[in-house]
């Protein structure tokens, strides 16, 4: 029976052809949907996981904003506390010094007084002559007495301040304590996410450890910022499109953040609040003139085409406080991270439509080539130390060409 079902088939695949090759082909067009089905499915379940992991690092980021302003807080108190220990320190110095003086010109005193009591006076029946050496000591007891009492009234007070000094020195010294314990919870709080987000940029983007040593190469290559800034961007552009900081996964503001705006999204001018020490006020960089903050709190030395040496002229130089932390003042790329030069070390951060900041002398940098920041996102720190103060330097170029930050900041 079998045979007979052998010489029937192969008659019916003599007699059409192709019947033959028929359920082969049917095969192997199910196995290739299948494919491209598991396919698909595999595309959708990497983009549902790079979204679940751009939320994460978004939300990493709204910690990082409000964790790096406590921890910013934190260190101006510990300098403030610093300050005035040191201050204490200096009067407690000049006291001490002023003590001696004064303690040696009372000791002076006293001897004297001690040599007088000790030459007793000449006995006017014997030598009449000798009474006007006795007027000259009585004289002088009469007049030591209120002289001892003044110098020991000044000595008093001097000691009374020495005390009060020390007072403060030992009251400071444990309020110093407290800063400092708070400064290092808040230090490593921050550091915990800092760490978090680096993993999670890791697992979304395989190439950022290509991407960093890409934009060492061209530092190392690069004669000045406006060549290292076109290197950097032709090679992005050729990687991928220029991605940009979303505030939330959703688009819908995170809690805590109503009133901040990313690139993303245009805001109501009227809804802007000027308030917010982390706004990033428009759509457009452009649009952002007098609404920006400088990226670490401090004085400016030197303003645009005024600093001492030609490299920082086309900028500004901010003299900060020792250890002061650095945010960046608009949603934007890091372009590079890194030393560049006599610049030192570095950020370069693209905010859009050819316009990019650039910051410089940074003692420590939390991130890395082509992370997303949002404004007000702490990005470094600067050395910790008084002498010399620790100096910033802040360019903003438009197109390659450095403009003067001073329209953007705040009055």
């Amino acid at each position: 029976m079998a045979r007979l079902w052998t010489i029937v088939f192969v008659m019916l695949a003599l007699a059409v052809p192709g019947l033959a090759q028929q359920a082969p082909g049917r095969d192997a067009a199910e196995k290739l949907d299948a494919q491209h089905e598991a396919a698909e499915q595999q595309a959708s379940n990497l983009l549902k996981s790079s979204a679940e992991v751009r939320g994460e690092i978004t939300s990493l980021q709204q910690q990082l904003i409000t964790l790096g302003a406590r921890r910013d807080t934190h260190r101006q108190k510990l300098n403030a506390t610093q300050d005035r220990l040191e201050n204490l320190r200096f009067q407690e110095t000049a006291i001490l010094a002023k003590l001696d003086e004064e303690r040696a010109g009372l000791m002076d005193l006293l001897a004297a007084l001690q040599r007088s009591q000790m030459s007793h006076p000449p006995a006017l029946a014997v030598s009449p002559g000798d009474i006007n050496e006795a007027a000259r000591a009585a004289l002088l007891l009469s007049g030591a007495a209120p002289q001892l009492r003044a110098r020991a009234d000044k000595l008093s007070q001097t000691l009374e301040s020495l005390n009060t000094v020390r007072t403060g020195i030992t009251e400071e010294q444990a309020q110093l304590k407290v800063q400092d314990q708070a400064l290092q919870t808040s230090t490593q709080a921050l550091q915990n996410l800092l760490d978090q987000r680096q993993v999670l940029e890791r697992s979304l983007r395989q190439d950022a450890n290509a991407a960093s040593r890409q934009a060492a190469a061209f530092a190392a290559q690069a004669s000045n910022l406006r060549e290292l800034i076109t290197q950097l961007e032709t090679a992005a552009s050729q990687l991928a499109p220029r991605r940009k900081p979303s505030r939330n996964a959703t688009n819908k503001p995170a809690r805590g953040t109503e009133g901040r705006v990313s690139p993303r999204h245009k805001p109501n001018p009227g809804n802007v609040s000027r308030n917010n020490p982390f706004i990033a006020p428009t759509a457009r960089f452009a649009d952002s003139r007098g609404l920006l903050r400088l990226p670490v709190k401090g004085t400016i030395l030197h303003a645009f085409g005024k600093a001492d040496d030609k490299p920082r002229r086309a900028g500004l130089v901010i003299k900060a406080a020792r250890g002061a932390q650095v945010t960046v003042p608009f949603d934007g790329q890091i372009l590079y991270s890194g030393l560049f030069r006599n610049l030192g070390r570095l950020l370069i951060l693209s905010v859009g439509n050819g316009y990019h900041i650039i910051i410089a002398g940074l003692e420590r940098s939390y991130v890395v080539s082509d992370q997303l920041v949002l404004a007000g996102e702490p990005v470094g720190e600067l050395a910790d130390r008084t002498r010399p103060a620790p100096e910033l330097y802040l360019e903003f170029q438009k197109d390659g060409r450095s403009i003067d930050p001073a329209p953007w900041l705040e009055k």
